[in-house]
């Protein structure tokens, strides 16, 4: 039997500070190789939040391995031209101008359509259990194989004058100000599928990030007019299949390696980019770029771990589906630790003073933490490495906290993780 599971609630004076009869509690913390410091119900599946990204992280460097590129590519079929994605969740305006710079230098001067080529995710582009409000902001914007921008538009209002980046037609805006009101409000009315700006004239420039709402058709349009620019011209239309015929490619931009994504994940925890990588990790085991081959890919890799009881419905978190115990979590960093990319992943990590720790931490040093934020839940999970060289692993879920319970989670996780780093 392993040491976590001989000792289920060791050194109680570390968890103190997490006990509690009105929330639940999951935690674990031990020595890498070693003892159990701490543990508090680690057998309880909880929701795990945005540390959902650590099973992300860890999949995406196994399964795709660091090196591993997104391609974009634009392929030419008789006289129009085909625009495939495959997951990129870095494909910017840049790109598209790249893309329609060689469409150019290889004779192209004229297209009649251009096609979105879908099939390598498929249709579904909101994660199982996402609450519908979620959609109305950045943080929730939809997974697609073709998305321009992290399938977001930057929103600058300077007064009433209101700016929209990257712009396309499929972008409607709907601004109404007031000046009595209490604030400005920018989100996108999920029905309607406009982004609305109501209320207050901002004294300064104000810019918000928002989701798309037709996504793949904004990347197809903001690619003809990329195109326009460059002086080739489109006499037809343009069309989302998942069904494209192949033809000669022209052009291919590709991503940063995912060595490199999966710290632009984690550190700002970038909803997005967790849900492209789950989604190419299923593509690439399953041959099926869907939600439900990740949660098997998933669930695959904790029974091989003896992970106990889980259920991952999505590659961010946003999930209200997602269950995880505390040794759960701490098994894959035990497993990562053993892996030939095992640094990449740890500095993948948050560290204080900088993404979502930028306000922690400041007098422990050596941590690095994936946070976790849900309505009534907040989770930690990560690394300690501490000065005599014993790593400490941990993690720490919290859930049903309402009231001062909520309000308090974070300084009552950042006291017990201050505790076992020393």
């Amino acid at each position: 039997m392993d040491a976590d599971a001989s000792t289920p609630d060791a050194d109680a004076p570390h968890t103190d500070i997490l006990d509690s009869d009105s929330f639940v509690t999951s935690v674990l913390a031990r020595e890498r190789g070693g003892s159990v410091l701490a543990s508090r119900n680690p057998d309880v599946p909880l929701p795990p939040a945005s540390n959902t990204k650590l099973l992300t992280a860890a999949l995406s460097l196994h399964h795709l391995g660091p090196s591993y590129r997104f391609e974009t590519r634009v392929s030419r079929l008789g006289d129009s031209l085909v625009l495939s994605g495959r997951g990129n969740p870095s494909l910017s305006p840049d790109d598209l101008s790249r893309l329609a710079d060689a469409v150019r230098d290889a004779g192209i001067g004229s297209v009649t359509n251009i096609i979105a080529d879908t099939e390598w995710f498929g249709d579904q582009s909101r994660g199982p259990g996402w609450m519908w409000e979620d959609g109305r902001y950045g943080y929730g914007a939809e997974s697609t194989p073709l998305a321009l921008s992290g399938n977001t538009v930057s929103v600058t209002v300077s007064g009433t004058d209101v700016e929209v980046m990257p712009d396309t037609d499929a972008v409607e805006i709907r601004a109404q100000f007031d000046e009595a009101a209490a604030e400005l409000r920018v989100f996108r009315d999920c029905p309607e599928n406009t982004i609305r700006v109501e209320g207050k004239p901002p004294g300064e420039p104000q810019t918000e990030t928002v989701s798309v709402g037709d996504p793949v058709r904004h990347c197809l349009l903001a690619f003809r007019d990329a195109l326009e620019a460059k002086g080739v011209n489109h006499t037809g239309g343009v069309r989302v299949t998942d069904d494209a015929e192949s033809g000669e490619t022209v052009a291919t931009v590709t991503s940063p390696p995912v060595s490199e994504l999966v710290r632009k994940m984690n550190v700002p925890s970038d909803n997005f980019l967790a849900e492209q990588l789950a989604r190419t990790v299923a593509r690439e085991v399953r041959a099926e770029g869907s939600w439900d081959a990740w949660e098997r890919v998933v669930g695959d890799f904790l029974d091989a771990r003896d992970a106990g009881r889980a259920r991952i419905r999505d590659g961010s978190g946003l999930s209200r589906y997602n269950l995880i115990s505390a040794r759960g979590l701490v098994r894959t960093l035990e497993w990562v630790g053993e892996r030939p990319w095992s640094e990449a992943f740890f500095d993948s990590l948050p560290a204080p003073g900088e993404g979502t720790l930028a306000e922690r931490f400041a007098d422990v040093s050596g941590v690095r933490a994936k946070t976790g934020t849900l309505t009534g839940s907040r989770t930690l999970s990560g690394i300690v490495r501490r000065e005599d060289g014993t790593d400490v692993l941990f993690s720490v879920l919290l859930g049903g906290l309402v009231g001062d319970d909520e309000e308090r989670a974070r300084e009552r996780i950042d006291a017990f993780v201050s505790g076992v780093a020393d």
